[in-house]
């Protein structure tokens, strides 16, 4: 576990952390300084087994380390607040307790996020570094009217904007959004929690028939600069490849990626991802695609010299160069804040392929 910190409701957070009810968790090192400047808290000594943090007003920083499933389950119906409702019996059920009420929780110093228990998650999906998952077709996600929620565990909140809001559709024989030229998502809340600045990996899965103009798929709004000039801007182009673009003095740095599936027009569902280095320092940045879990390419031109301006808000299906038309559609985005290895590529690949119909 890493430094927490107790954070007012309401207030902004830092990049490079999680948020769980009031309390902040450090997961890129910005956790610098003493506790009676920062605010900070370290935890325990690294340890194999669980630990469970929660940070409070006035009280610092709490941390329990329970040696197995049994003594978080007796953590949970003897020492946490609020207690459960009925006593809690199994893992599963108390991790949900735990991150439902606040709790930080890792199990061999990587951050466990319960929403594994959901009906539809894929099992073996590597979970460390995920800052966010949008998923069509698990209810928990899009089931909501207006709403397409994280269930990361980092609770993300993507609202329907535009003139005419997107609506779930049946894409080949799997659920997605079709986008209409007009709707898409945005997050407005949270999203520092997205460190798409630093080292980073976005994978979407979508449905694609054709593109017939240029539009933003994935962005994170611009900050001093339009997003491309910022930490990300990706679009689709009408080779039906992604270009994605960051950073800006005294150019902006741009890449592109090979063709999603189309099936000759009739529409295809492709796993697109791309992964970057940091792109906060001077130091040229680096950038390489993966097109349905194969290894990663090499694919970047670094032409900025500076540290990028952080974006902000993230949208899913609009941006600088204009919302996606359809019947082109979405099925699930996914944001690591690190940049996943080929094998960690496949293993997302062969975790969700089935969801559609590969």
């Amino acid at each position: 576990m890493k430094a927490l910190k107790f954070i007012k409701t309401g207030r902004p957070t830092l990049e490079g952390t999680v948020l769980k009810g009031n309390t902040l968790m450090d997961v890129e090192g910005v956790a610098i300084g003493p506790t009676s400047t920062t605010g900070w808290y370290a935890p325990p000594s690294a340890h194999n087994g669980y630990t469970i943090g929660q940070a409070g007003y006035r009280m610092g920083a709490k941390f329990w380390c329970p040696a197995n499933d049994a003594e978080v389950i007796q953590f949970c119906n003897t020492t946490a607040s609020p207690s459960p409702a009925t006593p809690i019996i199994t893992i599963d059920d108390a991790l949900m307790f735990l991150q439902e009420s606040g709790y930080m929780v890792t199990y061999n110093n990587t951050t466990l996020r319960s929403t594994t228990s959901l009906e539809g998650f894929p099992a073996k999906l590597p979970m460390d570094g995920l800052s966010c998952y949008l998923d069509a077709q698990i209810e928990q996600s899009s089931g909501t009217a207006n709403r397409w929620f994280d269930i990361s565990g980092n609770g993300l909140e993507f609202i329907k904007q535009g003139g005419t809001g997107l609506s779930l559709a049946n894409l080949g024989g799997y659920q997605g959004f079709q986008f209409n030229d007009s709707g898409y998502f945005q997050c407005n809340d949270l999203y520092n929690s997205v460190n798409i600045g630093g080292d980073c990996t976005i994978v979407m899965w979508v449905w694609c028939t054709s593109i017939l103009s240029r539009d933003t798929i994935f962005e994170k709004a611009g900050n001093g600069g339009a997003s491309y000039q910022c930490s990300v801007a990706i679009t689709w182009e009408t080779n039906e490849g992604f270009s994605y673009y960051s950073r800006k003095t005294p150019a902006y740095d741009y890449a592109s990626t090979v063709a999603c599936d189309t099936n000759g027009g009739e529409g295809a569902w492709t796993m697109m991802a791309i992964k970057m280095s940091t792109g906060l320092t001077s130091t040229a940045r680096t950038g390489f695609y993966s097109k349905n879990g194969a290894n990663f390419a090499a694919s970047y031109v670094s032409r900025s010299t500076t540290a990028l301006d952080r974006g902000k808000q993230i949208r899913v299906g609009t941006g600088y160069a204009g919302p996606v038309e359809g019947p082109n559609g979405i099925g699930a985005v996914l944001t690591y804040n690190k940049m996943l290895s080929n094998a960690e590529i496949a293993d997302v690949w062969n975790a969700t392929k089935g969801k559609f119909g590969l």
